[in-house]
């Protein structure tokens, strides 16, 4: 079967977005596997204003004794008052949360990629009833 197809329009990839700090919300959280098999949690944020506003950033959490700060320096970050004993969270409702992305570069397969070094507050309302939807 022959078929045609027009790539003459079609970008080659997302232009690199350049380091710096970045306001987001987070949009999505999904459950993964890392390559040592333990959970991670990779949480999908977008930019949320500027001349990147809609872009997505990735941010993983890997679930393991080691890195049990790095969640809960996460969770505080989007509001979530973490206490001193087991607790179930609900990451639904964290959606649309905001935080301020530090966004470095590293290589990846060979290129150059965005990589989402750090979580920080973001200073304004963290509402999640925006006028503005920001989805």
């Amino acid at each position: 079967m022959k078929v045609k197809f027009d790539f003459s329009n079609v970008s080659d990839g997302f232009e690199l977005l350049p380091k710096g700090e970045y306001p987001c919300f987070l949009f999505d959280v999904n459950l993964k596997e890392t390559k040592s098999g333990d959970d991670m949690y990779v949480l999908v944020l977008k930019v949320a204003e500027g001349e990147h506003k809609g872009r997505q950033l990735f941010y993983n959490l890997p679930v393991m004794p080691s890195t049990m700060w790095k969640i809960k320096e996460t969770l505080e970050t989007f509001g979530y008052e973490v206490p001193k004993s087991v607790t179930e969270v609900d990451f639904d409702d964290l959606l649309g949360r905001k935080c301020v992305a530090v966004v470095g570069h590293r290589e990846w397969q060979g290129k150059e990629r965005e990589d989402v070094q750090n979580l920080k507050p973001y200073d304004g309302d963290n509402s999640s009833d925006d006028e503005e939807e920001p989805f």
